[in-house]
């Protein structure tokens, strides 16, 4: 049976991929995000759903976009009935999220997390 992989996803706000060395900036100094970077998959072109935060998030944490997920704008809360990435991946994975939610009150776990 293959390992189960190990799933990280950082997320930073209204960063730029020319503010990372991963991406080719040579003077900027990030050794541990270099590491992970080279360790494991970079996304080369990305887009967003949406750029406002919650409505991005929501898409990101559901795979909707934010007419599906109903999270329009910031302070919209992700219903119950939307499962959250968290909620769709197998029991064996411990789940975590650590900072910035965005998608109803941050101090309560929800969706799997």
């Amino acid at each position: 049976m293959p390992k189960q992989p190990n799933i990280l996803l950082f997320i930073s706000d209204q960063q730029r991929t020319d503010t990372l060395r991963c991406y080719g900036n040579d003077w900027i100094q990030s050794p541990h995000q270099d590491a992970l970077a080279e360790r494991s998959f970079v996304f080369e072109n990305t887009y967003v759903t949406q750029p406002v935060c919650t409505p991005a998030r929501g898409s990101l944490m559901t795979g909707l976009y934010p007419h599906n997920h109903e999270c329009m704008v910031n302070r919209d809360i992700l219903r119950d009935e939307i499962p959250s990435i968290a909620e769709m991946l197998p029991d064996t994975y411990r789940k975590a999220m650590f900072g910035k939610w965005h998608l109803g009150d941050d101090s309560v776990r929800q969706h799997g997390f």
